[in-house]
């Protein structure tokens, strides 16, 4: 069974333009007056159950499974690592998911703008496909030719996932000086040539406008083979350039979820980096979409939770199983997975 959600149709007196796009945003950000929000967010869910129904389900992903070669870093990522992930222990940490129940993977962290993962990528590929029968999704940056991303949907990849972050050029360049947004806009333009589907992230926070924020909503509406749109709230990490830039508002992060769903209402909306639990009733209550990160493969030692699960997997290696701590925020909701 296929993970992502069917496309239909959803009945609205006419297709919104940028300006009433932002117009709806601007309205529903003052809460002296909450009605405007309250229409939004009402639209929003119900535009999310006609198109995609009520079904929550589980995914799960990793971070830092290639080194990344982007020179200089990106201003806020913390995340990068400078080794390849053994196999051995991404293998065993993919059967454990899989006996978990979840049916979906997403290969993520690092980027190489001149191809230098391509081939590795391809032979990771093919060993798990040798091992497991996970839906797998790939997030590597622009690290891909057309006659890669071909070949990883001939061995079944689901999806591949250009993250634009901000397509503002003059906020991209001076947050992401190493990386390119045109390579990232064409790797989405490929995907929709040889109709592979593929997945995007917005990084909420960076200091983009309103403007900014409809416009490159608008620009991903284009894409038919885009079926998922994750949207980041910016976390200032220590020690990164913008380690004193202000985290975003949770309410920002709503506000273009909701509008999202109107702009792309047949999309998946997921939460992305820079999000918590606590934010998943505000998402939801937006018009977030179905897909809940659940379980994930990190080199990170989490917090210690009663709620969360940790299973070593090699040194300094785990599998963190969060899924119970988010259904108890689900259980406050009356949802269940």
């Amino acid at each position: 069974m296929n993970c992502r959600m069917m496309k239909g149709e959803i009945n609205v007196e006419h297709s919104l333009t940028p300006t009433e796009a932002l117009a709806l945003m601007q309205n529903a950000r003052n809460l002296n007056q909450p009605e405007a929000a309250f229409a939004l967010f009402q639209r929003a869910c119900q535009g999310r159950k006609q198109m995609l129904g009520d079904q929550l389900w589980w995914t799960s992903g990793s971070g830092g499974i290639f080194p990344c070669h982007v020179v200089p870093r990106c201003s806020y990522c913390s995340f990068f690592t400078e080794d390849h992930f053994p196999i051995d222990a991404l293998l065993r940490g993919l059967e454990l998911i899989e006996n978990m129940g979840i049916r979906q993977f997403h290969i993520s962290g690092g980027t190489d703008l001149n191809g230098g993962f391509e081939e590795p990528l391809l032979a990771m590929v093919r060993t798990i496909r040798e091992h497991s029968s996970l839906q797998l999704e790939v997030n590597l940056g622009p690290s891909f030719s057309e006659q890669t991303v071909m070949e990883l949907k001939h061995l079944g990849v689901e999806s591949i996932t250009s993250s634009l972050e901000c397509t503002n050029p003059e906020i991209f360049s001076t947050v992401k000086p190493g990386d390119s947004l045109d390579r990232r806009q064409d790797l989405l333009e490929t995907c929709e040539k040889i109709s592979m589907p593929s997945r995007t992230m917005m990084l909420v926070g960076l200091g983009e406008s309103d403007e900014d924020r409809i416009a490159q909503l608008f620009y991903l509406k284009q894409f038919r083979e885009l079926y998922q749109l994750r949207i980041s709230r910016f976390m200032p990490f220590s020690g990164t350039a913008l380690q004193s830039h202000p985290r975003c508002s949770p309410w920002e992060t709503a506000l273009v979820t909701a509008i999202a769903r109107l702009i792309l209402p047949d999309r998946e909306i997921s939460l992305a980096a820079g999000n918590g639990t606590e934010d998943i009733p505000l998402w939801y209550l937006a018009g977030g979409g179905n897909q809940l990160l659940g379980v994930s493969i990190t080199r990170h030692m989490p917090k210690a939770s009663p709620d969360v699960i940790v299973h070593e997997i090699g040194e300094q290696i785990y599998v963190v199983d969060k899924r119970k701590e988010i259904e108890r925020i689900l259980e406050g909701m009356l949802l269940k997975i």
